[in-house]
């Protein structure tokens, strides 16, 4: 199978509230960079992908309002439903089909304007479980009590990726929350619901990333 590089990256800084920016604004910034880091212009990107979550954004295809800050003038333009990584994974099959040399992945969400608990509740199962009140942190403390249920784990062993992520986060600058923090720390940090601590759970936040694909 043909190789696929990663030749320029852009990341905005994430934040848990960019009252400044809009969703245009954060893409642009990220696109700039991307462009700067692989030392190309636009006119060099053969197609683009745009990717949002429409839960989020409260409107359907949102990705669309971002493909003129994503340099998709005059050129084939997609929009990808759901986050950044299946937006890369779709801008690599674009390349691989052998229809285009270049791809320019966008990805952004803006948290801030949104109800988590709101949104992802309505994910689930209108007739049976969203009347539950179900919601993607309560969810994910199911699965996580079912995991250390199977394979016997404890909530410290858990604790040990908290730390590990908020240590790998202080390495990049545009990261929401880089920590140094211990076991200790995490399992003492609120509750939000069993067994998820606050220092387990990721934070909501604003900002957006492009990358640009090459064969």
């Amino acid at each position: 199978m043909e190789r696929i590089a990663i030749v320029g990256v852009g990341q905005t800084k994430h934040e848990a509230r960019k009252i400044q920016d809009s969703f245009a604004d954060m893409v642009y910034e990220a696109v700039k960079m991307a462009l700067e880091d692989a030392g190309m212009g636009v006119n060099q990107v053969d197609n683009v992908i745009t990717t949002s979550n429409d839960f989020w954004d409260g409107r359907t295809i949102s990705s669309m309002a971002t493909g003129d800050v994503s340099g998709a003038r005059g050129k084939n333009v997609s929009c990808v439903e759901g986050d950044g990584t299946f937006g890369a994974f779709y801008g690599m099959t674009r390349i691989l089909s052998g229809s285009y040399g270049t791809t320019l992945v966008t990805a952004y969400s803006k948290g801030s304007e949104s109800e988590s608990p709101m949104i992802t509740n309505a994910a689930f199962d209108p007739i049976y479980m969203r009347c539950l009140g179900l919601d993607l942190v309560t969810a994910c403390a199911l699965q996580a009590r079912r995991y250390m249920k199977r394979y016997g784990i404890t909530e410290e062993q858990m604790a040990v990726i908290s730390v590990k992520n908020h240590l790998n986060a202080l390495s990049n600058p545009n990261a929401h929350l880089g920590l140094k923090i211990t076991v200790d720390d995490v399992m003492k940090s609120r509750k939000v619901s069993d067994p998820l601590k606050l220092l387990d759970c990721s934070p909501v936040s604003d900002g957006a990333a492009c990358i640009i694909l090459a064969n």
